[in-house]
């Protein structure tokens, strides 16, 4: 049986049949990636011994018809920035290697009593500051969907894409700063949940930003994602009830997010707006220059909340270690040396307005759609030395998922054709605070539509 083809949701339904076993589809994962990943570059680390404990738990209770959850002893991976009591968790950085915590993250805490198998700690960007998914300390995994160039995974949540993309888990869970599940979910061809921050705890999580830091899924559909999001929340899984696309209004706003778009990745947005267009879906092509005000406000080197936020947390450590930090990562935490409190507060107070005409200009709208990575990615080959092309290839890989970290919304990935090389390209559906579920209505719909 091909575990490794299944989706997370048609793993869970075979259990609950019984023509299926855990302890099988977990042996079948950890040997996909014990084969395929022998330089550790997708997954830090196997926990194998808690993986099986967990699955032979799993299978148990699904032969006494006592299962807790749809995902119920299905294999997942976790980023390793989530706490996992007695195995180390470095959040992909050489300073934090030896780093044990004595008790899991809360959102693996919730998973694991739902009966969730976790396999193991995969690869990121250190500390989760970057958008490219390049570590050279820990390892970067290459993507998944070029198999003649080592391309970029993603970031920071490369490894949680990776491992879902190459069948070595049913489905991942990472984190969303600043697009850190959105853009590797894109790159390879996934669906990713940029959660509302506040909807999911992140207690026991390595931090970057407590001011945009989110948990999300990375899975190969939206029925997968909706149901690892109710997982995370401790709730039972239901049904995605439908949403009717001749219905659904989705607004276009032009601007900077639709700016700059290279060739290939226009052409399958513009097929895909086509698509959705012949779905029924209304489609309105309305400015929303607070976007692009946010934009401006993020990359302000003067008044960055989220680099004052990555300096209060590690600036320290970097400084006391910068022969162990990639150079790129570690100038950008730096950088929030020389910040001034009045300037930080006074982007967050304009922040605050932005964010108020933003939420006032879109309320008419199921979604607002737009591209969710600008570029498709580029060989990791010339950009690992960092440099103007690697910082130029981050900020163009981060610059439209960044807006809904710095307006407080929920978004959504979904894959939306190729571009010219045959690499996926992510259509982003943006959506008010708190609404993940109408969201995932929304996504389940132009799913449909696109394939």
């Amino acid at each position: 049986m091909d575990f490794g083809n299944m989706t997370a949701r048609a793993l869970g339904d075979l259990f609950e049949r019984g023509e299926a076993d855990p302890r099988d589809a977990t042996e079948d994962f950890l040997a996909r990636a014990a084969a395929a990943d022998p330089d550790h570059r997708i997954y830090v680390r196997l926990l194998e011994k808690r993986a099986r404990a967990e699955a032979a738990a799993a299978a148990d209770r699904a032969k006494r018809g006592l299962r807790r959850h749809a995902l119920d002893g299905v294999p997942l991976s976790w980023k390793d920035l989530f706490d996992t009591a007695g195995a180390a968790t470095a959040a992909g950085s050489l300073p934090l290697k030896d780093r044990v915590p004595a008790r899991d993250a809360e959102v693996l805490a919730r998973a694991t009593r739902a009966g969730a198998v976790c396999l193991g700690k995969t690869t990121m960007t250190e500390i989760a500051f970057s958008g490219l998914g390049i570590n050279p300390k820990f390892g970067t995994p290459a993507n998944a969907c070029d198999e003649k160039i080592e391309r970029v995974p993603g970031g920071s949540s490369a490894g949680a894409a990776v491992s879902v993309a190459r069948d070595l888990a049913a489905g991942a869970i990472g984190t969303d700063t600043g697009g850190s599940v959105r853009i590797p979910a894109a790159w390879n061809g996934l669906v990713g949940l940029k959660t509302t921050s506040g909807s999911l705890p992140l207690t026991g999580t390595v931090p970057l930003s407590p001011t945009f830091d989110t948990v999300g899924p990375l899975a190969k559909d939206v029925e997968d994602a909706a149901a690892m999001f109710a997982l995370l929340e401790g709730k039972q899984a239901r049904a995605i009830e439908p949403f009717d696309l001749s219905r659904a209004v989705f607004m276009l706003p032009g601007g900077i997010g639709w700016s700059e778009l290279e060739e290939g990745v226009a052409a399958a947005l513009e097929g895909a707006i086509r698509r959705l267009v012949h779905a029924g879906a209304r489609i309105v092509e309305h400015p929303l220059p607070e976007l692009d005000e946010v934009h401006r406000l993020a990359w302000d080197p003067k008044g960055s909340r989220l680099v004052a936020d990555a300096y209060a947390q590690w600036g320290e450590m970097l400084q006391a270690n910068a022969n162990d930090i990639y150079q790129p990562v570690r100038d950008r935490v730096m950088a929030g040396e020389r910040l001034m409190a009045g300037d930080i507060i006074r982007a967050d107070m304009e922040r605050a307005d932005i964010r108020a005409r933003y939420l006032a200009a879109t309320a008419g709208a199921d979604a607002v759609l737009m591209p969710t990575v600008a570029i498709s990615p580029p060989p990791i080959a010339a950009l690992i030395d960092g440099g103007e092309a690697y910082g130029k290839a981050n900020r163009m890989a981060l610059r439209n998922t960044t807006m809904g970290n710095q307006l407080g919304l929920c978004a959504m990935t979904l894959p939306a054709g190729y571009d010219g090389q045959g690499l996926p390209v992510g259509l982003m559906l943006q959506a008010a605070p708190f609404t993940e579920e109408k969201l995932l209505r929304v996504g389940r719909a132009v799913e449909k539509a696109l394939h």
